[in-house]
């Protein structure tokens, strides 16, 4: 079983830097990304973009869905010695050439083998983790795109994906894409204890406020965090002027343990072994 981070850090090298959003939490770090940027071709696994592949491809795939005068257009500007790939292919290339183990799936058969914990996007509150696959559906059902979690703005998730021959490889936001459903392949990779959705804490009007921020203030009480007056939290779900102060304490004594390009980590030990909160923390303008 493959670690799932280690294909999305590799998919991150393969985007086209202007995808790159700043100042995003990435798994892999934003000067890392874009070394080595992919097109997309449909029906390729890591084709190299020479003028005969090219052609066999127009041939082969895009001669019924635009004229050969839009196909050279669109690919005049490609390297002859890039690659390309379609968006399950991003996926197979990487156990094909990274991990020695040769693969040309399609989607729906991700969909159907790899993956657990499916759902229609909105219809479950679990968190968002990175390597999460995000599918789209057509109207028969069947799944005919996919992306993957990649990093966060914010609290968006954002999906490292090989979209289309007009944009390749390329880093987008959930809210501005078309998934219909969303998965864990791990039956196929394991996910660890990383990756889930970082939570921004800030004090604002109204307060930000839920069970996570109560789960939040009952551990840091649990490990003798108080705010600046010495004083435990008030277990109230609510991130007041205290909450923060009492997180400012944890992330600064993080800050002297851990090396500046490291982010903190705190997690709350569930019942079943897992984890029912990571929060992870750095510190931002203002």
């Amino acid at each position: 079983m493959y670690k799932v981070t280690d294909f999305i850090r590799w998919a991150l090298m393969r985007v086209k830097p202007e995808s790159v959003v700043q100042g995003a939490y990435l798994a892999l770090p934003q000067a890392e990304c874009a070394v080595e940027p992919w097109e997309y071709l449909y029906g390729s696994v890591r084709v190299q973009t020479d003028q005969a592949t090219l052609d066999r491809y127009y041939d082969q795939y895009y001669h019924t869905r635009m004229t050969r005068a839009q196909y050279d257009a669109i690919t005049a500007s490609w390297s002859r010695t890039g690659y390309a790939t379609d968006c399950q292919g991003l996926l197979d290339a990487y156990l094909t050439y990274e991990e020695a183990e040769p693969t040309d799936y399609n989607v729906e058969a991700n969909w159907r083998y790899w993956c657990e914990d499916k759902a229609l996007i909105g219809e479950t509150e679990r968190p968002y983790r990175i390597g999460e696959a995000l599918f789209r559906a057509n109207d028969e059902g069947r799944m005919i795109h996919v992306g993957w979690v990649c990093g966060f703005d914010g609290t968006e998730p954002l999906i490292v994906e090989a979209r289309s021959i007009r944009y390749g490889v390329l880093i987008t936001r959930l809210s501005k894409r078309n998934f219909t459903h969303r998965a864990l392949m791990s039956k196929k990779f394991d996910y660890g204890e990383d990756g889930t959705m970082p939570i921004i804490l800030k004090k604002t009007t109204p307060m930000i406020q839920g069970e996570m921020i109560k789960s939040l203030q009952q551990a840091l009480n649990g490990l003798g965090y108080t705010d600046a007056g010495g004083r435990k939290l008030s277990e109230d779900g609510k991130c007041g002027t205290r909450t923060m102060e009492a997180v400012t304490a944890f992330a600064n004594n993080q800050a002297t343990e851990c090396p500046a390009s490291e982010l903190p980590v705190f997690s709350l030990p569930s019942d079943d072994g897992g984890y029912e909160l990571m929060l992870r923390l750095r510190k931002t303008e203002g």
